[in-house]
């Protein structure tokens, strides 16, 4: 009981982490893009920690693994990597320089949470618990992609759109 109590506080810190994160970018970005986006992973992060207090707190109550079909949040897609407003696009190359060290950054903590929660998930052996930590996990990967695509896109505009288009180049 106690293991997994100590679990879900190593759970609760990662994601309290990652909410100060995500904020912080989100107030540091010179890209309208940039905030809203880091803005909205703050936001799925504060929402992953309410959900792991919730089970934390009637673990400790109830003394076992609450009975509960967990969902963290909306179903994952990778948000779209497309500005609002075109002149969003003008930034100076320090700014996407400082912008690729972040998402790296954001990246990394990412893999973290991904590979905690599903160590977690192999050594559950109650299904509730199993189901909870690989949402988690489902969803950390979510944030994972976001943050890889706005890099691949930062990195390589050019590449990316055409990656994204679907442009291919036919040799017949």
């Amino acid at each position: 009981m106690e293991e997994r109590l100590k679990a879900l506080e190593i759970a609760m810190k990662l994601e309290d982490d990652g909410k100060k994160f995500y904020t912080d970018a989100s107030e540091k970005a010179t890209s309208t893009f940039a905030k809203d986006m880091f803005g909205s992973l703050a936001k799925d992060e504060d929402v992953h920690l309410e959900k792991v207090k919730e089970i934390y707190d009637k673990l400790k109550e109830e003394r076992a693994w609450p009975k509960v079909v967990t969902s963290i949040g909306d179903v994952v897609k990778t948000k779209a990597v497309f500005p609002k407003d075109t002149k969003d696009l003008n930034m100076t190359e320090g700014e996407i320089s400082e912008s690729i060290n972040v998402l790296k950054m954001g990246m990394e903590m990412e893999e973290k949470s991904i590979k905690f929660y599903n160590e977690l998930a192999e050594k559950a052996t109650d299904p509730f618990e199993v189901r909870f930590y690989l949402a988690l996990a489902h969803e950390e990967r979510g944030h994972h992609l976001s943050l890889w695509d706005y890099r691949e896109y930062l990195e390589d505009p050019a590449g990316w759109y055409s990656m994204k288009e679907g442009y291919r180049l036919d040799a017949g």
